[in-house]
């Protein structure tokens, strides 16, 4: 049975004066206070009720200290982070050599879901078990992506936005799967009306669409238009004025401004850079390879080209110290997670050096 909001700030606060209350529950105790309205009122009643507890004699709780050593503990992060900041600000800024480093750090940003009017909640998409009531609708977060379900109408659409360096799954009301690559933002509503299924997409994602003859499915980008009834395919839309459709199963039609192609499996269309459709075959077993972590085989190519991947998939922004370094042209293997390996590479084969400045990369020359 589905756990409600008070049922969850009960065991919470019970486990929070108690000093049992772990990371991950209070990240989930944090989200519940600020989206849930009931939640906040049961919290307070607790509080409350807490508080007469020790003025009438009762044992005291651990409550008030607990709350004194999370705020302590708070004052000292807030000092330390603003410490951190004002240094480094007065470095970049008065400094001739700026803090470098050869070693990358992977940043791990939180995947966010807007639910308008509602909430903004954090999903982390890794192992941990994350459960929030928004009105009528539960869902649930776990290692297979965003669940969710429950009277869904009247909601709008929401947004989900997949940060540069990680990717994510969810699975629609109507068992609809769609993968989401890096730096991918998708609108989606918590239910269909009767007639018609529509999701909109910027970024790359793959779909597994639940096959339904009564209801067409439609995934909008920038620039056009896909229909279909029941299939799986990958689209790449990163760039507004070029989207590329590929079809793995079934069969689907792409809408452009004043034409449209339909596919057949193994066949991929690029719209945008020629003048409508660009239909060819495609390798569907490589396909999909940005959701296992593979990459690209990169040859003899400019470092410019590669500075929109970069950026996507390692969350760091691409510096070119001198214009002319944009125009090298490196080889070697770019895989997801990978980073290190092919700036070696890059170093080897462009003559070029690299280094990091927080999350900046910097392509330099010897």
């Amino acid at each position: 049975m589905a756990t409600n909001s008070s049922d969850q700030i009960r065991m919470l606060f019970e486990e929070q004066r108690n000093g049992t209350l772990s990371e991950s529950a209070a990240q989930q105790l944090k989200q519940l206070l600020d989206s849930d309205p009931l939640a906040r009122e049961t919290w307070d009643a607790l509080q409350r009720q807490t508080v007469r507890e020790s003025g009438t004699g009762r044992p005291p709780r651990r409550l008030a200290g607990q709350w004194f050593a999370w705020a302590a503990t708070a004052l000292l992060l807030m000092v330390a982070v603003g410490s951190y900041f004002i240094y480094h600000t007065h470095q970049h800024h008065d400094s001739t050599f700026p803090a470098m480093t050869r070693k990358f750090v992977p940043v791990k940003n939180a995947v966010q879901l807007l639910v308008p009017g509602r909430a903004s909640l954090a999903l982390t998409g890794d192992s941990s078990f994350q459960i929030w009531q928004v009105g009528q609708v539960q869902l649930r977060n776990d290692s297979t992506g965003l669940h969710y379900g429950g009277p869904a109408k009247g909601y709008g659409l929401n947004t989900l936005l997949v940060p540069p360096g990680a990717d994510y799954r969810i699975t629609l009301s109507d068992g609809t799967q769609i993968w989401l690559n890096c730096a991918s933002k998708l609108r989606f509503p918590f239910s269909f009306p009767d007639h018609k299924r529509e999701v909109y997409l910027e970024g790359e994602a793959w779909f597994k669409v639940a096959a339904n003859p009564e209801q067409p499915f439609e995934v909008h980008t920038p620039n056009t238009s896909i229909t279909v009834l029941g299939t799986a395919f990958n689209v790449n839309a990163y760039d507004d004025e070029r989207v590329r459709v590929s079809l793995v199963e079934g069969v689907l039609t792409v809408k452009g401004a004043s034409d449209e192609v339909t596919l057949k499996p193994g066949i991929e269309c690029v719209y945008g850079d020629y003048n409508g459709f660009r239909a060819a075959p495609f390798d569907t077993a490589t396909i999909r390879g940005w959701m296992k972590g593979e990459g690209y085989a990169i040859r003899n190519q400019k470092l410019r080209d590669l500075k929109p991947i970069l950026d996507r998939w390692f969350a760091v922004q691409v510096i070119f110290d001198k214009p002319e370094i944009a125009h090298v042209a490196v080889t070697g293997p770019l895989e997801k997670n990978k980073l290190p390996a092919f700036l070696h590479e890059a170093e080897t084969s462009g003559h070029v050096r690299y280094y990091f400045t927080g999350n900046e990369l910097h392509f330099t020359q010897p």
